[in-house]
């Protein structure tokens, strides 16, 4: 992965900040964990994003595709929503 360690810390910061209806998404859908309430981001990688829940549990989400880049980050965590509101409905 190719996105650098400040560019990391500003996805993480916008998906807590502006996006944790998705976080709680990606647990429901991705994870089948439907009694998650709220999440936050704490990382992600290539293959995997990482949510803390409840009672400071984590949750470790593959995703869709690989992510090398930030333009793939966003890329793949809007494909994921729409994805996981596709298998809730």
């Amino acid at each position: 992965m190719t996105i650098s360690q400040e560019r990391l810390a500003g996805i993480i910061s916008h998906m807590n900040n502006d996006h944790e209806d998705a976080l709680v998404l990606y647990a429901h859908a991705f994870m089948n964990r439907k009694d998650v309430a709220s999440a936050k981001l704490v990382d992600l990688d290539r293959d995997t994003i990482t949510l803390q829940v409840e009672n400071d549990e984590r949750l470790i989400v593959p995703v869709t595709a690989p992510i090398e880049t930030a333009e793939d980050a966003h890329k793949v965590l809007v494909a994921m929503v729409k994805q996981g509101r596709e298998k809730l409905a």
